[in-house]
């Protein structure tokens, strides 16, 4: 993923959007030589408001004086990294009222990773909104999701941690699992790992649920199921899409949900066929779909102006 130098500029001259805010966001989470690049972009906006080079040659200062001027910008330039330093850990920092939860949005076709209070370590997929406080000091250790997320989770003795999501909580002491709860869909399941985790609705919790490690629950209708965990479900956060007995039109919703596109099947023949294999997500649409055209009898076209893909 990268990043626009552009949006960089506006952003240190206040002048970003708060989709941009949160894009730079994104971007520097997800390498730490993105952190550095942003830190040297700081660093030149700051020496061209400081002295425009071209001014200075073309200025009657003496050769000491200019000396003078170039010993003081090389000081400068160290200082200008820890403010640079701090407009990273600015970023941060909600500009809402309720400056303690800080809010990170996934857009679709991405991913990224983040370490909470207490080292809890997180990785967010595809069209994902996530919210956590800037520290764990209430009883109990609470996020929020909406979307999917995969969780390794530190134990703290009489402090849970706790998921809510808009159809179960998720209840842990310390454990890994992965969550799949989008707002927007019918979707909830829970994997978990290792440790034990507790479902339960919000006032509710007296018809809670246990899961232990290697177990799944899924929301059919209106009850949860549980069933064998399967871990190659969850290999989208080392940048993997496991197919395992998936329906070509299963594998396009799942292609629309990496590859931030739509996809239109014209072909009723492909619709209830099965496929298993694996896919790097970063090898792209083009070629995820000449794979499965080695199995499957299709053509496709794709409109860039719509970005729209029809199967035919």
């Amino acid at each position: 993923m990268d990043i626009d130098s552009n949006i960089l500029i506006r952003y240190f001259q206040g002048e970003c959007t708060e989709w941009e805010k949160e894009a730079i966001r994104v971007w520097l989470e997800s390498d730490e030589a993105h952190k550095k690049q942003f830190i040297r972009e700081r660093i030149r906006f700051d020496a061209s408001v400081v002295i425009d080079e071209n001014k200075l040659s073309s200025s009657g200062v003496s050769n000491k004086g200019k000396t003078f001027i170039w010993n003081t910008l090389k000081i400068a330039s160290a200082i200008l990294i820890l403010i640079a330093s701090s407009y990273c850990f600015s970023l941060y920092q909600s500009d809402k009222p309720d400056s303690s939860l800080q809010s990170i949005y996934v857009p679709s076709g991405s991913r990224t990773s983040v370490t909470l209070p207490d080292g809890i370590l997180v990785w967010l997929n595809s069209n994902t909104s996530f919210k956590y406080p800037t520290t764990f000091a209430s009883e109990n250790r609470i996020v929020e999701l909406d979307g999917e997320a995969y969780f390794e989770v530190t134990k703290k003795e009489k402090k849970s941690f706790i998921v809510k999501t808009d159809k179960y909580d998720v209840e842990v002491l310390g454990t890994t699992f992965n969550v799949e709860a989008y707002a927007n869909e019918p979707t909830f399941k829970t994997g978990l790992f290792t440790g034990k985790v507790k479902l339960y609705k919000e006032l509710q919790e007296n018809e809670s649920l246990y899961l232990n490690p290697g177990e799944s629950a899924e929301l059919i209708g209106d009850v949860l199921h549980i069933s064998a965990a399967n871990q190659n479900s969850f290999r989208w956060k080392d940048g993997l899409i496991i197919l395992e007995d998936k329906s070509f039109t299963e594998i396009m919703r799942l292609f629309e949900k990496y590859y931030d596109l739509q996809i239109i099947i014209k072909n009723d023949k492909t619709k209830g066929l099965g496929y298993k294999g694996k896919l790097r997500i970063s090898d792209g649409i083009d070629h995820a779909l000449r794979v499965l055209q080695k199995d499957f009898h299709f053509t496709y076209k794709r409109k860039e102006d719509t970005n729209i893909i029809y199967i035919y």
